[in-house]
């Protein structure tokens, strides 16, 4: 809805558009942010310069202070210029009124190879200083990208879900490049440009008092300009970052749902709303181009104002014998020079003003909540024989209710387990917190006798094979989606464990074999030919533990079948919990645990928890259709009939 409170035309029923609501078209800097994230308010400058400068520059803080001295050598250099080139024009004047002689042709000469010195020092210079000063803004992107690329793989589930992978996509592409670009331009271009307006205020007053008092008179126009618009540009910039940074969120989650979006003939409902939320984007961009152009208009105009007053005054002083001519070319020297680095600055205040936006906003993702970080002490897992246990554990996602409450479970090595249980009881968080993908609110889990909080994530995890409902492959060859776990294995360990997993045969019949791309998200397959290669990426990292959950969930009865006999191959002298969804899953295991509100309420085989565990009996009637108070359910279910919702 935009903020009138009308419905945005165009907006057809079945998907609110109050999930993405705009702001009006004129997009003026008074209107809220059409999109609030969990972002804080912008900090200090100050605060964002330190911590910019700690994160990203300081381990090429020797390239940068060479480039930042010899910017400011070539500063200088530009500054002499004028003042070389009058002394060469007033030594040519002179000379022209008196007797050429052998002196006066040599001072000429020097005076010549001099400012043709500095002018090649000064154009030398600024090439260095331009492609170091790229070198070093390559360097700080480098970094901040890096950074952020691997808090993205350890940021919370709450975090990403608030903003969106789109989002801290955005992140990365748009805020990297603009805060790089932004501290270059700060570091190399404000001290060299106030040092040569510094240097050229001296020298004029040295020249002519009253002439340099006209040209640094104009100098404030464009800097009030760009004063009055400063907050209105900056709330400008915070909400158009706000808006891009959700439009790519939206945009990647109606890609990913495509499927949706075509079965339900919504492709144009959902292109007209992207190029409407395009348009009120530019329209704010455009908007402010106009404030930064009309900044610019008022520094050209200052300079405009001081070259005439130069030429007027300066005329003046000429034809009454006051002035040289050497004078005046270097008073209009120093108002191009003055003025050039004036519009520098003057430009660097948008980029800086946008900079600290996305700094905000890198440095938010930075901030982020992560999933279970390891602790300062952790160390390396030992090889896991598979002996785990959760001793009175309790956890909760959000902290009004729990998940887990005080649960206690132990699994031999080597034994088979199955959880079941209502939806919602528990069970897949039990696999998350034996993967350290949360730490326990209370308790223990233990491998092996290990707290798995005491040790380091990636040894754990190295050593779990997970096959879970929804299977999730990359857009690369099959051969490179067994070995994701094992990048380096050998093409023939990667067959053994695709013969193992019973995929073998399918994956030779396709085109390609084992080099068969399989498209984006492993769209090429089926459920049960992803399954099996989610099979065979377990056998090939050879885990001490297998997770499985709900691997055969959304399957078929052929394909279960095809799955079940690989899974049964891969259990084979493994621990293994399984979260279960098919009773022929659960009829396998050594034992069924029931999970109910998050506690254990029943541990046995599935005869004697029919008899003992209420909760297990309604769940096997309930999926067998028996009505309450009817007969009790068969001990041995029909092949195939789901034991959970």
């Amino acid at each position: 809805m935009p903020p009138s409170g009308r419905p945005s035309p165009g907006v057809t029923a079945g998907r609110s558009s109050s999930s993405f609501p705009l702001a009006r078209t004129h997009c003026r800097a008074r209107v809220p942010s059409p999109y609030p994230l969990p972002y804080p308010p912008v900090r200090s400058h100050l605060s964002l310069a330190r911590r910019a400068l700690s994160s990203f520059v300081r381990p090429d803080a020797r390239r940068t202070c060479l480039t930042f001295l010899a910017a400011l050598a070539v500063s200088v250099a530009a500054a002499c210029e004028p003042l070389i080139l009058k002394t060469l024009v007033d030594r040519l004047a002179a000379v022209s009124v008196a007797a050429a002689g052998a002196g006066a042709a040599r001072a000429i000469a020097a005076g010549i190879a001099l400012f043709a010195a500095v002018l090649a020092f000064r154009i030398i210079g600024a090439a260095w200083v331009m492609t170091s000063t790229w070198r070093v803004r390559f360097d700080f992107e480098y970094r901040l990208r890096s950074q952020v690329a691997a808090k993205l793989s350890v940021i919370s589930a709450r975090t990403q879900a608030e903003i969106g992978t789109g989002g801290l996509r955005y992140a990365i592409d748009a805020s990297a490049p603009q805060s790089a670009s932004a501290f270059t331009d700060v570091a190399f271009k404000l001290a060299p440009a106030l040092l040569y307006i510094g240097i050229a205020a001296a020298s004029m007053a040295r020249l002519d008092g009253a002439l340099a008092l006209m040209v640094l008179g104009c100098l404030p126009l464009p800097a009030a300009v760009a004063a009055l618009k400063a907050s209105r540009q900056t709330a400008r910039d915070r909400m158009q970052h706000r808006f891009w940074t959700r439009l790519w969120a939206w945009y990647a989650e109606v890609m990913h749902g495509m499927a949706t979006v075509r079965a339900f003939a919504n492709e144009h409902a959902e292109e007209r709303r992207f190029t409407r939320r395009l348009r009120w984007a530019f329209a704010c961009i455009h908007r402010g181009i106009a404030v930064d152009a009309g900044v610019t208009a008022a520094a050209g105009i200052a300079e405009l104002a001081a070259r005439v007053a130069v030429l007027w005054y300066g005329g003046f002083l000429i034809l009454h014998g006051r002035m040289t001519v050497g004078t005046l070319l270097a008073f209009l020297g120093f108002v191009g020079g003055v003025f050039a680095p004036l519009q520098q600055l003057v430009d660097l205040y948008p980029a800086v003003r946008k900079a600290v936006v996305a700094l905000t906003a890198v440095f938010a993702v930075l901030d982020a909540e992560e999933e279970a970080p390891d602790l300062p002490e952790a160390r390396p897992a030992p090889r896991f024989t598979g002996h785990v246990r959760f001793d009175g554990v309790c956890f909760s996602y959000t902290g009004d209710r729990q998940a887990l409450e005080e649960l206690t479970l132990e699994i031999r090595a080597g034994e088979t387990v199955a959880l079941v249980g209502p939806s919602g009881s528990g069970k897949s968080t039990i696999l998350r917190l034996l993967q350290r993908t949360h730490h326990p609110t209370s308790g223990r889990v233990l491998i092996d006798g290990h707290d798995v909080r005491e040790l380091a994530v990636q040894s754990v995890r190295r050593q779990l094979g997970v096959v879970p409902q929804d299977v999730v492959l990359f857009n690369d060859s099959i051969a490179a989606n067994i070995a994701y776990g094992r990048p380096r294995a050998a093409r023939a360990e990667i067959e053994r464990a695709a013969r193992a997993a019973n995929a073998h045969d399918f994956i030779m019949a396709l085109r390609h074999g084992y080099d068969t791309s399989i498209g984006e998200g492993g769209r090429a397959l089926s459920g049960g030919q992803r399954q099996r290669i989610a099979i065979a990426r377990a056998f090939l990292v050879d885990p001490a533990i297998l997770l499985l959950d709900e691997a055969t969930a959304a399957l078929d009865t052929e394909s279960e079948q095809a799955v079940q006999q690989a899974l049964r191959a891969l259990r084979h002298g493994r621990t293994t919990l399984i979260v279960a969804h098919r009773l022929n899953t659960v009829r396998d295991a050594d034992r069924i645990v029931v999970i109910r509100d998050g506690r254990v309420v029943g541990d046995g085989t599935h005869d004697a928890l029919l008899a003992s565990c209420p909760t297990y009996a309604a769940l096997v009637r309930h999926q067998l259709g028996a009505e309450p108070g009817g007969a009790p359910a068969p001990a041995a279910p029909p092949q195939g009939v789901a034991l959970v919702a």
